[in-house]
Formats: C-alpha cells, sequence, structure tokens
C-alpha cells in the first residue's frame, strides 16, 4: 500500500501513446521503392530477354514526308527535354545545392514510360509507328501476366516517349499553376478545390487539343476507341476523350494538385514530416525522392493505367487503314487470328502465365 506522499510509478511510466506517429512521407517512400524495385525487374527482364530489339515495320512503305517529320520530332523533343531538364532540374539544384521538389518531380515524370505500353495490357489499345527508333516493348514475357497477343510488337518509341511524357505531362502543370495563382489573386475567396477543378478542365483540354494535333502526323494512334466518347471517330487519327480526361485531367492533374496544395513551407502532402526524421541530409533527398516517385506512379496507375483496361475491352472496331508499321502483327484476334480487337472479336488469352 503506497502512502499519499510516494508518487504514483503508473503514471510516471510511458505508455505507447507517447510514441510519435510515422510521417506520411515514410508510407508513400516505402511504396516508392517497391515500384522503383518492381520497374528494374521488369526492364531487367525485357534487356536481358528474346524481345530486346527493334519491330519490323512491315511491307508498307513509309511517305518521305511522314519520314521527314518522325525524324525531326524525336530530335526536337529531345532537345525540348534537355531544356526544360536545366530549367526545372539542373539550375534549381546549383542554386539550391539540393534536388528540389519541381526537379524530383521531373524526374519522376521521366520514367512514366514505363506505364506506357501497359494501355495494351488486355487488348491493344494504343499504336506506334515502328519506324521510330525502337526495342521492342517490355510487355509479354517480362510483365507478369500480360494477356495481349504479340505485345512485344509495340515499338516503345524510346527517344520520344520518355522525354514526351514531361513536356505534354509534368511541365504543362506550370502555365496551368500560374494562371490558378492569377486567379486566386483577383478573388481571394476561392477555394483551393474549386482552383483545383479548374486546373484539372485546363489540363484536359490542353491534352485534347495537342494529342488530337500529333495523332493527324501518324507517330502514333488511338486505335481502341469507343466511338460515341471519340472525337474524329472511324478516322486513323480519332482521339478518345477518354484518353485526354484520365491522362490530361486525371494523371497530370494529380501532380498538379500535389504542387497546388503545397504548405508555407513548400513541403506538399506526400514528403509532410521529412523535417522530422533524424537522418541525413542525403538520406532525406532520398527519402523525399522515394516518397514522390511513388505518388506520380501510384497516382498514374490507379487513374489511367487501371481504367483504360476497360475502355481498351469495351472498344469498337478499329478505323480501317492502318499500315503495317502501325498494326506490327498486333492484330491477331478472333477464331482464325487476323483480325484486329474489337466487338464481337474473340480476345485471345495465353496458355499459360507468358513468363
Amino acid at each position: 500500500m503506497t502512502s499519499a506522499t510516494e508518487p504514483n510509478l503508473k503514471l510516471l511510466t510511458p505508455t505507447p501513446l507517447d510514441a510519435k506517429p510515422t510521417p506520411p512521407v515514410i508510407y508513400w517512400s516505402r511504396a516508392g521503392a517497391l515500384v522503383l524495385a518492381f520497374i528494374v525487374y521488369v526492364l531487367a527482364t525485357w534487356i536481358s530477354g528474346p524481345h530486346f530489339h527493334s519491330v519490323d515495320p512491315g511491307p508498307d512503305p513509309l511517305p518521305a514526308l511522314q519520314a521527314t517529320f518522325i525524324y525531326w520530332v524525336q530530335i526536337v523533343t529531345l532537345m525540348l527535354g534537355v531544356v526544360a531538364m536545366w530549367l526545372v532540374v539542373i539550375r534549381p539544384w546549383i542554386r539550391e545545392k539540393q534536388l528540389t521538389t519541381t526537379g524530383m518531380l521531373y524526374i519522376c515524370w521521366l520514367t512514366l514510360f514505363f506505364q506506357d505500353p501497359m494501355m495494351n495490357y488486355t487488348s491493344a489499345h494504343v499504336l506506334y509507328n515502328s519506324y521510330m527508333f525502337n526495342m521492342g516493348t517490355w510487355t509479354l514475357g517480362s510483365t507478369p501476366g500480360w494477356t495481349s497477343p504479340n505485345g512485344s510488337n509495340l515499338p516503345e518509341p524510346l527517344l520520344l516517349i520518355v522525354v514526351g511524357y514531361t513536356i505534354i505531362g509534368y511541365c504543362l502543370c506550370f502555365p496551368v499553376l500560374a494562371l490558378l495563382n492569377k486567379i486566386k489573386e483577383k478573388r481571394p475567396a476561392i477555394s483551393k478545390p474549386m482552383l483545383a477543378t479548374i486546373g484539372v478542365l485546363i489540363l484536359i483540354l490542353l491534352d485534347t487539343v495537342f494529342e488530337s494535333l500529333l495523332l493527324r502526323t501518324g507517330v502514333y494512334a488511338y486505335p481502341g476507341g469507343i466511338r460515341e466518347l471519340t472525337l474524329f471517330a472511324g478516322e486513323t487519327y480519332q482521339f478518345p476523350l477518354t484518353e485526354g480526361i484520365f491522362y490530361g485531367g486525371f494523371t497530370i492533374g494529380a501532380t498538379m494538385i500535389l504542387l497546388l496544395y503545397r504548405d508555407d513551407k513548400g513541403q506538399t502532402f506526400v514528403d509532410r514530416g521529412l523535417d522530422t526524421l533524424k537522418i541525413s541530409r542525403f538520406q532525406k533527398q532520398w527519402v523525399k525522392f522515394l516518397a514522390l516517385f511513388g505518388y506520380v506512379h501510384i497516382s498514374m496507375f490507379l487513374v489511367f493505367t487501371v481504367p483504360m483496361q476497360w475502355f481498351a475491352t469495351h472498344s469498337d472496331p478499329y478505323p480501317e487503314g492502318y499500315p503495317s508499321y502501325m498494326i506490327n502483327d498486333m492484330c491477331v484476334y478472333g477464331v482464325n487470328r487476323d483480325q484486329c480487337p474489337g466487338p464481337g472479336v474473340m480476345m485471345p488469352r495465353p496458355e499459360n502465365n507468358p513468363l
């Protein structure tokens, strides 16, 4: 029995409630590390496997004017990528003596090319011109559970697509955010959710305009569209509005919203709590990068890659007129394996795991 003057030892004993909660940046960085490990595994399997080679464009010749355009669009895209890399990544890095949030996000967006061929995971939904520089695709034989036939024949245009996701993607966030700031200055009472909604609508419009123009050049195509939701439906340059909404609006919008909701310290809701970690500055940079990496890839996977599987399997018939260097032997559907995917056409399944 304790006296009234003796301290209550139970009150002095630390309880689990005293422990500090794990900051969000830790969970996001763990997710990012897992995503990065998966990407490295798939790409390594592809590079070391039998599908790492350029795709044969087939018998159809490429018109001279289109050949010239395809050559220069790859060169110009690379040049724009170098300029953007300097402005967004390298120059701020030199000035701040560390990678900035916007610089890290640029690098993350450079890696989104990995998810690009996933549009064809269940059914061929996107085509690329195989006269562009390519080494096939990290799909059939590399990506677990791949379903659509001859997926490795998608000629992923590496010189175009890697930087392309930053040019018609991440870099669009900056003018949109600048416009939203102007709106905020003129209408201080406007809420951030309303600003985010306006930003998403603008991004949908920008992506729709840019991609609709680019599709007419024959660099790539979206043959697997639902025609009621498609601009120029039935033409080889048709543009599914679902692409503008789910990529332009939601995928780019997810990063735009991340930047819009930064706090007074410049932290996003993904890297919040980084300053509480008792680790070195270099380690903090890695934790922050992995957290942003996880957010960028997971957000695209959830708002674009997954929904595209439904749209791909519900698409209307392919438009007629695609040459061999666009089809690239990926239309092997149907009973006789000689049709493109569409209503009433049997979708072939692998006899066993393609790995």
